[in-house]
């Protein structure tokens, strides 16, 4: 009997979220599902999350890759681990309309594999967070980047933009941040280059872009795997 899970709300969710036990689920086969015997990717981009107490402590870090095609649209967002058992990556195939998850690949162990389907927004559907510019500007990675501010309730931070960067944010830093359930692109124009969102009780997570368009092929192969499905269809902007 295999088991089912529910593709998970943002990146940083998708890490830390856990399973339906196999034993209370039957497997689920939605009509029309289909993907790629095989993924491959030449370039990344390659992104640190660094994640801080009330107190400004530094709890953890951790480090993602994007891994995307030079003549496709398709991509791949990978945690970077050495751990055994440890690890997520997640494959959004445009063309099929999946997203598919490889859970716990590193160090040889045995992935777990699941995918689900997702509804791409129409324009109306699409979610705006609203930014207020500042004068500041400052170099990042080489490119110069202008801040904004935003608050949403009761979460804020100060996002970095980038307009010498022609990119999608789909590829960025953005879509792994806490604001990116909420809202599914910015009001203002321009490549995410770092970002921050605090919390009312002081908790804040860093995120920054450490290298881009880094040439670093990569495959996921998928023949012959035993693929288990989603019980949810999903917003292309949260996986």
């Amino acid at each position: 009997m295999k088991k089912t899970v529910m593709l998970l709300v943002t990146m940083f969710i998708l890490m830390t979220s856990s399973f339906i036990p196999a034993c209370a689920q039957l497997q689920l086969i939605p009509p029309g599902l289909k993907w790629d015997e095989r993924y491959d990717f030449d370039i990344c981009n390659v992104f640190k999350m660094e994640f801080y107490a009330k107190n400004n402590e530094l709890m953890s870090t951790a480090q993602y890759k994007t891994y995307y095609q030079s003549d496709g649209q398709n991509f791949l967002v990978k945690s970077v681990t050495d751990k055994k058992g440890d690890g997520m990556e997640t494959v959004l195939d445009k063309k099929n309309e999946v997203a598919i998850q490889v859970i716990g690949s590193e160090g040889g162990a045995t992935p777990y594999y699941n995918v689900g389907g997702y509804k791409y927004p129409t324009e109306k559907e699409l979610k705006k967070l609203d930014l207020v510019p500042t004068a500041e500007t400052k170099k990042i990675l080489g490119f110069t980047c202008k801040k904004y501010t935003y608050t949403y309730k009761k979460i804020f931070g100060e996002v970095w933009l980038t307009d010498q960067i022609d990119l999608p944010n789909d590829l960025g830093v953005f879509r792994a941040c806490k604001m990116a359930a909420l809202h599914n692109t910015l009001s203002a124009a321009g490549f995410v280059m770092e970002m921050t969102t605090e919390d009312d009780k002081g908790g804040k997570t860093l995120m920054t872009t450490i290298a881009l368009k880094k040439a670093e092929k990569y495959s996921l192969d998928l023949k012959g795997v035993e693929m288990n499905t989603a019980i949810n269809k999903v917003n292309y902007f949260k996986f």
